[in-house]
């Protein structure tokens, strides 16, 4: 399930498929929601659990329906395609992926059951490079909200192949910029030049979104992060990556074929906290409703820290990936002391960064989650 069909199957049968079975699920809502709340008066009365699943995967199917005609009206009304790229319709591209992106992340908070807020420090304008934290359900789809939403920019990101399922992102990928990678890729040296020249094509209002962990954080995916370091002899990097206790050991290649792309842009770090310890439906279907408050906070890098070579480069996204992992700490109201490597103190992201401290790292700003 991890590899999607190709292409023309994805468009000719998946699509219409999903959609289809999107409808059809989509009217027969009253009935299948009377379903589930006899499910929960009988046996979950007090979290109504099979009631917020069912809601979710019913909002889910109404949004896409929502989404896939949409995009099927823009292909007719850009001529077949022909226009796609011209600023009206890129606009409007635009425009349809934040609505859809709103109302999942609605959805997503409303039935979960918690709330999500971003913080963010000033940001000079010109395209960005983000570099997000990956870990818990659903927030690739917030931070995205976010940046098409309330900062009013056009989307690119780096993602998965497996996103290439759902039909509506699939689609919208294509038409305004996505880039999706496979779990072994057959030519690396092809996504990372896909991901430059994407990186090369940003416009002052554009951003591309990056997760360099390359996927969600788990206890097991770290240990397995940790051992491949280990294996290919990168054992400075591997004791790094121990002392990251929140996040997994950063992977540069995207990360350094989007800075070559667009070396004039600028870097912004964001980090969360508050879906922690959510790694599989099983996770969710024990934990929900949430009832948590899940924060998250956004810092630019300096311009004058731009590393130059494949070590330097390696190096600086350790630094600053350890400042995202002791954000996280402290807004979880963990010490730094406790967070060293086995017999080894962890070399402190504040010292190696010059003495910058991350906004929301200062003790008298930290809030407990």
């Amino acid at each position: 399930m991890r590899q999607p069909p190709p292409r023309l199957v994805r468009r000719f049968v998946l699509a219409p498929v999903v959609f289809v079975g999107a409808v059809v699920f989509s009217l027969l809502l009253p009935l299948i929601h009377v379903v589930a709340a006899l499910m929960d008066l009988l046996f979950d009365r007090k979290r109504w659990r099979f009631s917020r699943f069912i809601g979710l995967g019913l909002a889910f199917c109404v949004v896409e329906a929502f989404g896939l005609f949409a995009a099927f009206t823009t292909w007719l009304g850009s001529g077949f395609g022909v226009f796609m790229h011209r600023p009206f319709w890129s606009r409007a591209h635009a425009v349809l992926v934040g609505q859809w992106l709103e109302l999942i992340t609605r959805a997503i908070r409303f039935f979960l059951g918690f709330t999500f807020e971003m913080s963010h420090e000033p940001v000079s304008a010109g395209p960005q490079l983000v570099f997000s934290r990956h870990a818990g359900p659903g927030d690739a789809l917030l931070l995205a909200r976010i940046v098409v939403r309330e900062h009013r920019r056009r989307l690119h990101m780096v993602g998965a192949t497996k996103l290439q399922w759902d039909p509506f992102l699939d689609i919208m990928g294509e038409r305004i910029g996505f880039h999706y990678l496979a779990s072994h890729p057959g030519d690396p040296d092809l996504d990372l030049r896909s991901i430059r020249d994407l990186a090369a094509s940003l416009d002052d209002d554009e951003s591309l979104v990056i997760f360099p962990e390359g996927g969600n954080y788990t206890p097991r995916r770290r240990e397995t992060y940790i051992q491949a370091l280990e294996r290919r002899g990168r054992h400075e990097y591997a004791l790094r990556a121990v002392s990251l206790r929140h996040t997994l050991a950063p992977k540069p290649g995207a990360v350094r074929a989007a800075m070559e792309g667009a070396p004039h842009a600028t870097v912004v770090f964001i980090a969360h906290v508050g879906l922690e310890g959510i790694y599989s439906m099983a996770d969710l279907w024990r934990a929900i409703p949430l009832r948590r408050r899940s924060r998250a906070h956004a810092w630019p890098a300096s311009l004058l820290d731009r590393p130059n070579g494949y070590s330097e480069h390696t190096n600086w996204l350790y630094r600053h990936w350890t400042a995202v992992d002791e954000w996280i700490a402290a807004a979880l109201g963990e010490t730094l002391g406790d967070r060293s490597a086995p017999g080894e103190r962890a070399a402190p992201a504040v010292a190696e960064l010059g003495g910058w401290i991350p906004p929301g790292m200062r003790r008298e700003n930290v809030s407990s989650s």
